[in-house]
C-alpha cells in the first residue's frame, strides 16, 4: 500500500550541471559541438541552401565567433538554446546531435560570456546572452531574448568573449587537422563548407590503399537488422595502406577509424575491443602492425550510433557495436597479420602496388551471424627471429671489439620490451635508448676516436651530456638535423626523470629514438639493424 505525502520533490535540474561541463570539454570537443548543431541544424531545415561554417579564432582579442547559414531558430525553439536536456531531435533521424545539450555545453565549456544571435528566414534577428552569472542564479532559469539589429537571413552567430581558457596560435595547425579529419566525409560534397580563419578545410580521408595481389582491400556493406527497430546500413572496410612517408601520415595512424552518420568518431583505435589481446591473437599493439587500417562506417537513426555523449570515443557496451565486434576483429587480425608478415619487406610487398580497386562485397544481412569475405592468410617462411638475426649481423664485430655487444644487445632488449603486456612499456625502452646511447658515446670517445681520456678527463666530460654531444660531434660526421635530434630526446629523457607529472612517450616519438640511436650505432662502430 502506498500513501501520498503531502510534500513534493523538486526535478529541477541544478545549474551545477553546466559548471560540471567544463571540466570535460577542450577547444577541438566543444567547436565540433558547434559545428554539428549548424550540420543538424541545416537538415533539419531541409538542406535548402549551400552550409558555410566560418569559425574564427581571434588569438589578440581571446574570442571565439562561430557563424552559420544553416536556417537560423524559430523563435519558439530558442528555449532548445539554454534547456539542459531540450531537443527537437527525433531518434530516427540520421543526424549527429541526439542529446540535445552539445551547442549548450559547448559554449558555456568556452566561454563566461556568450552571445548567441540567430536569425530564421526574414524574421526579425533574436540576441540570447549567457554568462557566469546567469549559471550561478540557481533560483532563474529566465534568459531573455532580445530583438537586435539584423543580421544575415538564415543564420546563427555565437560570440564567444571571456574564453575559460586562453586559445594558442600554436596548436592552429592542429585544430584544422582534426577538423579535417573529422568533417571530411561531409567536406566532400559540394554542399557544404567550413573555413578557421578564412581559410576554407580540405578534407582528411584515411582510405589510403595499397594493393598487394593477394590483399587488396575489401570493403563489405550491408544492412544491420534489429528485431524491434529499423535497419542501419554498416560498411566495414580493411587493408593495408601505403608507404607512410607517402601520405604524409605516421605509424601510430593503424587500427580502426570509425565514422557514424558521416562523423569520424574515433581515429586510429587500438583497444581490446577490435582485436588486440583476445581469443583472434593479434597480440598488443606494435610497429609490425603499422599497415593495418579498418575502417567501419555506420549509417542510421541516431539512438543506434554506438558513440558516447559528446561523440568523442566509440561506446563498446553498445548493442549496434556487439553486433559487429567479431567481424571488425577478423578483418582487424587479417591485415595485421599480413602487415606483420611482409615486415622488412613492405616496399616489395605492398608499397610497390599503388594502383587498384577495392574489392566489394555486398550483403543482404549485416548482422553478428552473417558471413563476410575477408583474404586467407598464408603463412610465409618462417622467419629467422630478430635477436637471432642481429646477433649473426654483428657476431664478427662484436669478437674484434667487445664493447659493442652490450649496444646491439639493448637494442635487441628494445625489441622485446615492445612486445610485452605492459602499459609503460614506451617509457621503459626510452630509458634504455637513452642510458645505451650514453655509454656508446664514452665507449667510442675511449676505443674509438683515437684521442686519449684520462680517468678525470673522462669522468668531467661524462658529468655534462651536452659535452659529450659536442665531443663527439667533433669524431664523427654525421647527416644534418642529427645533434638537433639527439638533443630533443634527450631533454625528452630529462622531462620523464624530472618533471612531477610524466610525459607520454608516443610511438612515433620512441620509434624515431630506436632510429637514431640505431644509426649512430652504426656510424660509431659499423653496428648492423638491417632485417633482412
Amino acid at each position: 500500500m502506498r500513501e501520498k505525502l503531502p510534500d513534493e520533490i523538486s526535478a529541477i535540474p541544478s545549474k551545477r550541471i553546466y559548471l560540471s561541463i567544463i571540466a570535460d570539454y577542450h577547444l577541438n570537443l566543444a567547436l565540433c559541438e558547434l559545428i554539428d548543431n549548424a550540420i543538424d541544424n541545416w537538415i533539419y531545415n531541409g538542406k535548402e541552401n549551400s552550409l558555410c561554417v566560418d569559425i574564427d579564432l581571434d588569438y589578440e582579442q581571446q574570442s571565439i565567433t562561430v557563424k552559420d547559414n544553416s536556417g537560423g531558430i524559430k523563435e519558439e525553439d530558442i528555449p532548445l538554446i539554454v534547456g539542459p536536456g531540450q531537443s527537437r531531435t527525433n531518434i530516427d533521424e540520421e543526424i549527429i546531435g541526439v542529446f540535445g545539450v552539445g551547442s549548450k555545453r559547448a559554449v558555456v565549456a568556452l566561454s563566461k560570456n556568450i552571445k548567441i544571435y540567430t536569425r530564421y528566414n526574414d524574421l526579425k534577428t533574436l540576441l540570447v546572452e549567457i554568462n557566469d552569472d546567469w549559471i550561478e542564479d540557481e533560483d532563474n532559469w529566465d534568459l531573455p531574448v532580445y530583438e537586435v539589429s539584423e543580421i544575415k537571413e538564415n543564420t546563427t552567430e555565437i560570440k564567444l568573449i571571456e574564453l575559460r581558457e586562453s586559445i594558442q596560435e600554436k596548436k592552429h595547425s592542429d585544430l584544422y587537422e582534426h577538423l579535417s579529419a573529422t568533417y571530411a566525409m561531409f567536406l566532400d560534397q559540394d554542399n557544404i563548407v567550413i573555413r578557421l580563419n578564412d581559410e576554407e578545410i580540405k578534407p582528411k580521408r584515411f582510405d589510403n590503399w595499397s594493393y598487394p595481389p593477394e590483399y587488396k582491400p575489401v570493403k563489405s556493406s550491408g544492412p544491420i537488422k534489429f528485431k524491434d527497430r529499423d535497419e542501419i546500413q554498416l560498411s566495414i572496410t580493411g587493408g593495408l595502406t601505403k608507404s607512410h612517408k607517402e601520405i604524409g601520415s605516421n605509424i601510430s595512424e593503424y587500427g580502426v577509424y570509425f565514422y557514424c552518420n558521416n562523423r569520424l568518431i574515433s581515429r586510429a583505435y587500438k583497444g581490446d575491443e577490435i582485436g588486440f589481446n583476445t581469443p583472434f591473437k593479434v597480440g598488443k599493439p606494435h610497429v609490425t602492425y603499422s599497415l593495418v587500417r579498418v575502417i567501419v562506417e555506420l549509417n542510421g537513426a541516431v539512438d543506434l550510433m554506438p558513440w558516447n555523449s559528446s561523440k568523442s570515443a566509440i561506446d563498446f557496451k553498445h548493442k549496434t557495436f556487439l553486433e559487429i565486434a567479431e567481424h571488425i576483429q577478423r578483418i582487424f587480425r587479417t591485415y595485421a597479420s599480413m602487415s606483420k608478415n611482409y615486415s622488412g619487406e613492405w616496399p616489395a610487398k605492398v608499397f610497390q602496388y599503388k594502383t587498384g580497386t577495392v574489392v566489394k562485397e555486398q550483403l543482404s544481412d549485416f548482422s553478428s551471424s552473417a558471413r563476410i569475405h575477408v583474404p586467407t592468410i598464408r603463412r610465409g617462411p618462417k622467419k629467422v627471429k630478430y635477436i637471432d638475426l642481429i646477433k649473426k649481423n654483428n657476431k664478427q664485430i662484436a669478437q674484434s671489439k667487445p664493447w659493442t655487444k652490450g649496444h646491439y644487445e639493448s637494442i635487441i632488449a628494445v625489441e622485446e620490451i615492445s612486445k610485452l603486456k605492459i602499459e609503460q612499456s614506451n617509457r621503459i625502452a626510452m630509458l634504455l635508448l637513452d642510458s645505451t646511447l650514453e655509454i656508446a658515446f664514452k665507449d667510442y670517445l675511449v676505443n674509438e676516436s683515437g684521442n686519449r681520456y684520462n680517468t678525470g678527463r673522462l669522468a668531467a666530460l661524462m658529468s655534462n651530456r651536452v659535452d659529450v654531444h659536442t665531443e663527439v660531434a667533433r669524431n664523427i660526421r654525421v647527416k644534418n638535423g642529427t645533434w638537433q635530434k639527439v638533443n630533443y630526446f634527450y631533454n625528452l629523457r630529462c622531462e620523464l626523470v624530472h618533471k612531477r607529472i610524466a610525459v607520454t612517450i608516443s610511438d612515433d616519438d620512441l620509434e624515431n629514438f630506436r632510429e637514431l640511436v640505431e644509426y649512430l650505432l652504426k656510424k660509431m662502430f659499423k653496428l648492423n639493424f638491417s632485417r633482412d
